[in-house]
């Protein structure tokens, strides 16, 4: 009776997005950007890369434009720009997982994929919540059977100082002829720490240590933890729930942080070097990593925020959710640099390019403006001390990036953009703000729009700002702005998938 109950909950839940997905509401749809068919999506799972091909599986609640039981949506793409819509991978329906299948990763072994994810059981009240790890393995990479022996991490192998109802996202990687996991934990004293496990088949798995926890300096739950090795460091990246804003930094009610250390693998103690917040815009959180065959790290976030408003869910779109384009990452004097994926530029198309242009109070450039469009630009603050970008712009609205060379600041304010996009803060912001360094007096942005989303690599990747905005369809002009006299270098090009 069991296997035909799990039949039908993967049955019905691929059968409703083929008969649905007609009822998504285009107006805020992307070009260029991973979005659900319809439904709600979450944080990326299992970014990896099988076969010569690369897959991304998402948080997904294919019935709904709101967060609810929680499935594997699956896509996979040779470049990382074209992507093939796939089935959903695996759906809730086991006792272990029967309240969701939680967010975890995937890895080869023997030629087969291995998802580990986490099984979310809630029958009612706190005391009752179960978050357990599982296995579902793949043959072809497509089609996925849970483990007959579910699950492979349960209560009994959590360490005594471990809340068992926050125990999830498994981030799973070899080293060695090991197999480890990263798993995020919140501690009895209510703050976050990240437990490790070991196993020689990803079958049997073994408590190894916790090797970081806050002691309640930093936020209280660690979610989607990532472990992985950039030049001959350790880099520890998660997702910090409930931290409060230090400066400029974790202005997100939810956030996430790079770290830069050492893991001790004999005393399972991660050294910490340094942290920092990863994105310093409104809408990043969950991301994962792979490393491809080119020996690149590459990695991908959702790009929303809990705890605000979904316009495209409020309005009855059917659907909600997208991630952030591609990045490569590079440790510079350990800074975590990001850089857009080379494979993007394929998407370029009808090039507009100004040099040495004289930028003085209000100038908008012929050619310059768009809602799917790419700009590379450098300016020389000669003489200014404030210059700004308004994107977007029509029917009172604008999306603003505005750089003060005093305060060597670079501001991104949403405030105009369309859409009321508060929520659960504390306080409901509506501009950002972070650190910016000129180099020989210029700036460098790299900015990539597309209908929803804005996107900000600044001075070669060294930060980077992503936010969602929500204008009209019509509101796509670009317009430029300095205090007094400024020099613009710019490239601007439309981005068109096949």
């Amino acid at each position: 009776m069991s296997v035909i109950v799990k039949e039908d909950k993967l049955k019905q839940a691929n059968s409703y997005v083929k008969n649905n997905r007609e009822k998504v509401d285009n107006t805020y749809r992307q070009k260029y950007h991973i979005m659900p068919p319809i439904g709600w999506m979450n944080d990326p799972n299992g970014f990896s890369y099988y076969n010569g091909e690369y897959h991304l599986f998402y948080q997904y609640n294919p019935y709904s434009s709101q967060w609810g039981p929680m499935h594997w949506k699956h896509i996979k793409s040779k470049d990382l720009v074209n992507w093939k819509d796939l089935d959903i991978a695996i759906a809730p329906d086991e006792e272990y997982d029967v309240s969701g299948c939680f967010s975890g990763s995937a890895i080869e072994k023997d030629g087969k994929m291995y998802l580990m994810y986490t099984g979310h059981q809630d029958p009612g009240g706190f005391e009752n919540l179960r978050q357990v790890q599982c296995i579902a393995v793949s043959e072809d990479g497509i089609n996925f059977t849970k483990y007959e022996n579910n699950p492979v991490i349960d209560s009994t192998k959590l360490p005594k100082e471990a809340i068992i109802q926050d125990f999830r996202d498994p981030k799973v990687y070899k080293k060695g002829d090991k197999y480890y996991s990263v798993i995020g934990s919140r501690n009895l004293d209510d703050s976050g720490q990240i437990l490790l496990y070991s196993s020689d088949d990803l079958l049997n798995w073994n408590y190894e240590g916790n090797i970081l926890q806050s002691n309640n300096e930093f936020a209280k739950m660690w979610e989607c933890p990532d472990l992985f090795e950039l030049d001959n460091k350790d880099i520890l990246i998660m997702s910090p729930q409930f931290l409060e804003p230090r400066g400029n930094k974790y202005w997100n009610l939810h956030s996430s942080s790079y770290m830069i250390g050492n893991l001790d693998y004999k005393n399972n103690k991660y050294n910490l070097e340094k942290v920092e917040e990863i994105d310093y815009g409104f809408d990043f959180y969950a991301p994962q990593t792979l490393i491809d065959n080119k020996g690149r790290r590459i990695m991908i976030a959702w790009m929303q925020m809990w705890d605000r408003k979904f316009p495209t869910n409020e309005l009855g779109h059917n659907w909600a959710g997208c991630m952030t384009i591609p990045r490569e990452l590079k440790l510079v004097d350990d800074k975590l640099y990001q850089l857009p994926v080379e494979e993007l530029k394929v998407l370029r198309k009808n090039e507009v390019s100004y040099k040495d242009i004289n930028i003085k109070d209000n100038k908008s450039l012929e050619g310059i403006k768009g809602q799917c469009i790419e700009l590379e630009l450098e300016v020389d603050m000669k003489n200014s001390n404030e210059f700004e970008i308004l994107l977007m712009k029509g029917n009172n609205q604008e999306t603003s990036i505005k750089y003060n060379k005093i305060d060597e600041l670079l501001v991104f304010d949403r405030s105009k953009n369309g859409k009321a996009l508060g929520g659960g803060e504390k306080e409901v912001r509506t501009y950002r703000q972070t650190e910016a360094n000129l180099i020989d007096n210029k700036l460098k942005l790299n900015i990539f729009i597309d209908r929803m989303s804005v996107e900000i690599f600044i001075n070669d990747g060294i930060k980077t700002m992503s936010s969602t905005v929500y204008p009209d369809k019509d509101s796509d002009n670009i317009e430029f702005y300095c205090d007094k006299e400024a020099i613009l270098d710019i490239k601007k090009w439309d981005m068109e998938v096949k």
